[in-house]
């Protein structure tokens, strides 16, 4: 089996979980009642806000800002990034440098998501360059986001890097050979929303990172590699106990 084959059976694996983890099928990342899941027209919960974490003084990304957003409220306990590429995601955060620090978009879908969700509700987070987590605004019908129950022992984090276009010309139907092909020996490096590191790695011949890690808010950085261009924007997340996530880094080959 080719590397290209093998790479892409990863990512059809890897889609497959997110796609369950967003409507709540069994091993799915977001278990039902979570803000991955389809959620019920339910009274509120009372939910104790979990404290923001302490200023740090340097908050470097956007990613880690939004590490931190999902530090200071247990609702955004399984949180991962948009994926433009996913059907059916429900839940998802946008993060972007802005005046002062950075601004953090959380939303929550419910109502066949399948089909782009048809309710949705938007939380606007400002996050200073010292790390201060403060609601500045939310737009959209009321929706209940009660935290996940979780499980047992440590999050299973796997992370696929992937370089393209190999080809200069997209092809319909997709050529197997102009498939993105994978990055390996690339540093991932995964640091808690302060900014402590926690691991450090490099993908594999099939440009895979496996990491496992206690329950909590994360954010991820893959370094250049030679002979692309730059290195993919940070990512971060957040994972209860016993959850398993995927996350995808892109490079770009530069070829046009």
């Amino acid at each position: 089996m080719t590397t290209t084959m093998r790479l892409s059976i990863t990512l059809c694996v890897l889609a497959a979980a997110l796609v369950l983890g967003c409507t709540g099928g069994p091993g799915a990342t977001n278990p039902p009642g979570t803000p991955g899941a389809t959620l019920p027209p339910t009274a509120p919960p009372t939910i104790a806000p979990t404290p923001t974490p302490p200023a740090t003084g340097d908050v470097s990304s956007p990613a880690q800002a939004a590490a931190l957003v999902f530090a200071s409220d247990a609702r955004w306990a399984q949180m991962v990034p948009l994926r433009p590429d996913m059907i059916g995601q429900s839940s998802w955060y946008e993060a972007l440098e802005a005046t002062d620090g950075f601004t953090v978009n959380i939303t929550v879908g419910q109502g066949d998501c399948q089909a782009g969700c048809i309710e949705r509700h938007t939380w606007q987070y400002h996050v200073d360059y010292d790390g201060n987590v403060e609601l500045v605004g939310e737009n959209g019908p009321p929706i209940v986001v009660p935290p996940g129950p979780g499980g047992d022992g440590d999050a299973r984090v796997t992370i696929v890097l992937t370089a393209g276009p190999v080809c200069p010309v997209e092809q319909i139907p997709a050529d197997p050979d102009c498939a993105p092909r994978a990055v390996s020996e690339a540093t991932v490096t995964i640091f808690k929303a302060d900014g402590t590191e926690v691991a450090s790695t490099t993908s594999d011949d099939e440009g895979q990172v496996v990491l496992d890690v206690p329950a909590g808010a994360y954010y991820v950085v893959a370094t250049p590699v030679d002979g692309l261009m730059g290195s993919p924007e940070a990512q971060a997340f957040s994972v209860l106990a016993g959850d398993q996530v995927g996350l995808l880094f892109q490079y770009d080959t530069g070829i046009r």
